[in-house]
């Protein structure tokens, strides 16, 4: 037992040090320059969020803008895939390099799609720096699409830094059959 307790304050400790070593440019290289205007309200970035997946077919979602509303080490958490055994977790790098290969795939069998992520509704809490955001959405391929092939809810943890909110991690799922979105989160709902 005490071997065991040893070693766990021993990885403990190794934590601690990982996360006070960062490197000062891994911690600042997104909080220098101006402030931009999609950081300024909790209502501005989560609305950049939804323009950041927003994309015409053959192109991809903005990951540039993306970047500068996710923190460094922010998380972006997209439903399992059915039958799939894990999460997808990723920062914006990894997500862009995974939908780089689903959207190659997608080209080659002549489906390039378009979408389009548009707010339907919205519930919010916020405590000081801190806001956890859940956000109903519709999914459309264009923006003249009747109706949209899928909605679903994505969960976002904001942070305020003192000067702007950045995106500390989104995480989201699809309603299905099996998972209806609820009252709560339904349009009407919008507080």
């Amino acid at each position: 037992m005490r071997l065991t307790l040893t070693r766990t304050l021993a990885l403990s400790a190794s934590l601690v040090v990982l996360f006070a070593s960062s490197s000062p440019a891994q911690t600042t290289r997104r909080r220098e320059g101006p402030v931009p205007a999609d950081a300024a309200s909790v209502e501005s970035i989560v609305a950049a969020f939804h323009a950041t997946m927003s994309h015409a077919p053959a192109a991809p979602p903005d990951f540039d803008r993306m970047r500068q509303i996710f923190l460094y080490v922010g998380m972006l958490i997209p439903p399992k895939s059915s039958g799939g055994s894990d999460f997808a977790i990723g920062d914006v790098d990894q997500f862009e390099e995974r939908y780089g290969k689903a959207a190659a795939a997608q080209k080659e069998k002549g489906e390039a799609r378009g979408l389009v992520e548009h707010e339907i509704a919205r519930r919010t809490d916020c405590f000081g720096n801190v806001c956890q955001v859940f956000s109903t959405y519709e999914s459309r391929y264009t923006a003249n699409d009747a109706r949209p092939f899928e909605r679903g809810i994505v969960s976002l943890q904001l942070v305020r830094d003192g000067r702007r909110w950045w995106i500390a991690s989104a995480a989201w799922d699809l309603e299905r059959p099996d998972n209806p979105i609820s009252t709560q989160y339904s349009p009407a709902a919008k507080p």
